[in-house]
């Protein structure tokens, strides 16, 4: 499967669907609120939460393709919403 990696010139996000996060068991609490979204698209941050979702898809699904696309000096997906991540609160059931 190919994924496209949208970097400006500061940072860079992984563009990838919550459903298909979902085939491999993650879901938008599983990363930091580094990572964006916008609609059903999650934007996962190249520090840390691409590799997350990079290893995890390699483990699950085999080799992961990726195409990057230069936004430029400022990448308009800083401007959309923080991905909520799962609290320690959200775990705790009774």
């Amino acid at each position: 499967m190919r994924f496209t990696l949208y970097y400006d010139a500061g940072h860079g996000w992984l563009a990838v669907t919550q459903a298909l996060a979902a085939t491999v068991g993650l879901t938008e609490g599983d990363f930091t609120a580094y990572s964006y979204r916008d609609g059903d698209t999650l934007y996962l941050e190249e520090d840390l939460d691409a590799g997350v979702f990079i290893r995890t898809w390699e483990a699950h699904r085999g080799e992961i393709l990726i195409h990057a696309v230069d936004h430029g000096s400022y990448s308009p997906i800083r401007n959309y919403d923080r991905v909520r991540p799962r609290t320690h609160a959200d775990e705790i059931s009774f």
